[in-house]
C-alpha cells in the first residue's frame, strides 16, 4: 500500500480528528476564565425568572407503546428484506408470532 492511502485511511482521520479535538480543548482550558462556584449556576433559568420544577407525566405507560413500536417496525424490516422466493408459510408464520407478542405485550398492561 502507498503511503497517501494510509495518510487518508479512516482509522487515522478518526486519530487526527481525537487529536485536533483535544488541542482545541487544551487550548480553551487555558483561555477559559477560572470558574467561580455560584448558586446562580446551578438555578433552572428561564426568560429572566426562576423556574419552579413540576412533573409532566403520560397518561398511558411509556414502555408498552415504545416496545410495541419496536416490534412492529422489526417485524416490517424483516419482512421487507425477506428475499422473494422465500415460502408465504414461513412470513405468515412469522407474522402470526409477531401477533402473540402483541397481544401478550398488551395482555400485561
Amino acid at each position: 500500500m502507498d503511503l497517501p492511502f494510509l495518510l487518508t485511511s479512516a482509522p487515522l482521520i478518526a486519530v487526527y480528528a481525537l487529536v485536533v479535538c483535544y488541542l482545541v480543548y487544551a487550548w480553551s482550558r487555558k483561555v477559559a476564565p477560572e470558574f467561580t462556584p455560584s448558586v446562580n449556576k446551578t438555578m433552572p433559568y428561564v426568560g429572566g425568572e426562576a423556574m419552579e420544577g413540576s412533573a409532566c407525566l403520560p397518561g398511558y405507560q411509556f414502555f408498552y407503546v415504545a416496545l410495541f413500536f419496536v416490534v412492529v417496525h422489526v417485524a416490517a424490516l424483516i419482512i421487507a428484506v425477506a428475499p422473494a422466493d422465500a415460502p408465504l408459510a414461513g412470513t405468515l408464520g412469522y407474522l402470526g408470532i409477531i401477533a402473540v407478542a402483541i397481544t401478550i405485550l398488551r395482555w400485561e398492561q
